[in-house]
């Protein structure tokens, strides 16, 4: 395989996952109304590979307050490899301003 078809295929493939974690973002907001939902990661990167996970933040004022509930909600709405975590907007507005949120360089906002 020519390098140019590699990175032909490679492209695709990232698409395809992109297109599922937007897939899993819809199923999110049709559920909690308003949402914003961030894909990071080794996806969002480029760099994934076969084993790789979606990472996804939610961020929504409508997630539980209990972290487990939380946690269980966004589980339940996965169909693949989505690994989501949620915060509710307060939470995101504290680690943002304290510099915790370095793992969402590079992210894509769905």
């Amino acid at each position: 395989m020519s390098l140019e078809r590699a990175l032909a295929q490679r492209a695709k493939e990232r698409e395809a996952l992109i297109q599922m974690a937007r897939r899993y973002a819809e199923r999110v907001r049709a559920r909690l109304k308003e949402a914003r939902v961030f894909l990071y990661g080794s996806v969002a990167r480029g760099d994934f590979n076969l084993e790789s996970d979606l990472d996804l933040l939610v961020v929504a004022p409508s997630l539980p307050k209990d972290p487990l509930e939380r946690a269980r909600l966004l589980f339940a709405l996965r169909e693949g490899p989505e690994e989501p975590k949620g915060l509710l907007p307060e939470e995101f507005a504290l680690l943002e301003a304290q510099g915790k949120l370095w793992f969402l360089e590079g992210a894509l906002e769905l």
